[in-house]
This record gives structure tokens, C-alpha cells and sequence, in this order.
């Protein structure tokens, strides 16, 4: 109980830290440059100075009827933890400029695009430790992936040249689109660094005499599936479990608790998956 008391205190620690970082980015770097990021984000910079409303404010509209969709696919943790954060940084996002009047700290599009994706990387990654998503797209990305070949990466790869493209046209300045892919870049190798990295999934293999309680809890909490192989230890040739499972990297963290809970003495490797073809993925 008092460990389980523990994760939601530092996954809630994660959520908010992950929502300051993600309007920090926005407000003191990104909107004031008009430099696009991806995703809802990006498209609510857009829809800012098309129609004049707060950036905040939109990025609520946009994602909040995407997250509906989303019930139908992913447990209810996932999608409540995903709301609060996109919630939190929506309305930081418009306190910081409306309220607070916090300027951008830079004019130097450079500086913007670096350090606007640096915070934005940060942002992203603390709510992913915490088993959640900071915007609609992704929750789309992934439905869109179970339901057909293309991979989650993919789908928020055409997504996000969409919205800088949407941008180069509003902003009528293809160098501001160029800004915008180089956050995204800059925003996707921060969350690997934190993560620990990931080129698009992770492969573990572990080995534990827990395997059905890992397993069903993987199945349960990750939406993900497992294959047990039967292994035998060659200095003991003791007969033991060997459980291999794919993740995406964001649920990482998440599957190290879940085997810590269960097994703190399982052996556990952690490998990069270059390319995975089936379903899911």
C-alpha cells in the first residue's frame, strides 16, 4: 500500500513537473517565434495566430474530443493521467502569458528551436515515466497502429510535417518550418536521452519465476502481450522462464516497476528494436 501511495506521489510529481516544462517551452521560446512544434501543440501555435485565442485554450479544445476517442482503446489510468497533464499545461500555458505577462527570452530563432525543444523534450519525457501522453496525437497515433501497419512513429511522423507544413503556409516563411522540424529532432532525442533511449521500441527479455504475475500485469497495465520460453540455466541447469515482451519506450519505466513489485531478483535486459513487423506495431 505504502509503496503504491509512493509511485502515484511521483507519478503526480512527474505529470506536473512534465506540464511546467511543457508550457515553459511554449511561452518563453516556441509561440512568441512563431516555431511550430508537432502535434496539437503545434497545430494550437498555428490556430493562436489564426484566430487570436489563447494557444492554452486551444490545445484544451483539440485534444479533449481526441482523448474521447481514446477511451474506447486504452484503461482508464492512462487516459485520466493523460488529462491531467494536458489539462495542466493548457492552463499554465495561457497563465504564463495572459497572467503572468512572462516575455520570450529570446529573438534569436536558433536559440529558440534549441532550447524550446530542449524543455519540450524534458516535458514530454517526465510525463511518460509517469504512464501517460501530453496530447491527443499520440493517443491517435497509437489507435491508428493497432489498426493497421503503420508503425506509431510513422503516424506522428506525417502528423507533424502536416502541422509545420500548416505552419509554413500561415506564417508564409518555409525557414520557421525548418525551425519547427529541428525542435521536433531536438524534443525526440531529449526523451530518448531520459528515457534511456529508444530508436522506436524496446525488446526484454527477462527471466524470473514470477512470469505469470509479470505476465498478466503487462497484459493488464501495458496493453501488451508476452512470450514465455522455457530455459535452463547453464552453470546451475536449474529449469527456469524466460519472458520476452516489446514495449514502446515510453512504458519503459512503467515495466520496471511492475517486475520489481513482483520479482526483485529477476534478471532483466533491455534492447533497442530497430524494426518490428506485426500487429500492434
Amino acid at each position: 500500500m505504502v509503496i503504491k501511495q509512493y509511485r502515484l506521489l511521483r507519478d503526480l510529481v512527474y505529470l506536473t513537473l512534465g506540464a511546467v516544462f511543457l508550457a515553459a517551452g511554449l511561452v518563453f521560446f516556441l509561440i512568441p517565434n512563431k516555431i511550430a512544434t508537432g502535434g496539437v501543440a503545434g497545430l494550437s501555435i498555428v490556430g493562436h495566430y489564426l484566430s487570436g485565442f489563447p494557444t492554452g485554450a486551444i490545445m484544451l479544445t483539440l485534444n479533449l474530443p481526441l482523448l474521447a476517442v481514446g477511451l474506447k482503446y486504452f484503461g482508464k489510468k492512462f487516459l485520466l493521467r493523460t488529462i491531467y497533464a494536458i489539462i495542466l499545461a493548457s492552463f499554465l500555458t495561457d497563465l504564463f502569458v495572459i497572467n503572468l505577462h512572462f516575455e520570450k527570452l529570446t529573438d534569436q530563432l536558433m536559440l529558440a528551436t534549441i532550447y524550446g525543444g530542449v524543455l519540450v523534450g524534458v516535458g514530454l519525457a517526465l510525463v511518460f515515466k509517469a504512464d501517460a501522453s501530453a496530447g491527443g496525437g499520440t493517443v491517435i497515433a497509437r489507435i491508428i497502429s493497432q489498426k493497421t501497419r503503420f508503425k506509431t512513429g510513422q503516424v506522428l511522423f506525417t502528423m507533424d510535417v502536416f502541422v509545420i507544413s500548416s505552419a509554413a503556409l500561415t506564417f508564409r516563411n518555409v525557414e520557421l518550418a525548418l525551425w519547427g522540424f529541428l525542435t521536433i529532432f531536438i524534443a525526440s532525442q531529449v526523451v530518448d536521452l531520459i528515457l534511456t533511449g529508444k530508436p522506436f521500441a524496446k525488446v526484454v527479455h527477462l527471466v524470473t519465476n514470477h512470469t505469470s504475475e509479470i505476465g498478466e500485469q503487462i497484459i493488464s497495465d501495458l496493453g501488451r502481450s508476452a512470450t514465455i520460453v522455457e530455459a535452463k540455466g547453464l552453470y546451475s541447469g536449474e529449469k527456469k522462464n524466460l519472458l520476452m515482451v516489446v514495449v514502446d519506450s515510453s512504458q519503459i519505466f512503467r515495466l520496471r516497476d511492475i517486475v520489481q513489485a513482483h520479482d526483485p531478483d529477476a534478471f532483466m535486459i533491455v534492447s533497442d528494436a530497430r524494426e518490428i513487423l506485426g500487429k500492434g506495431f
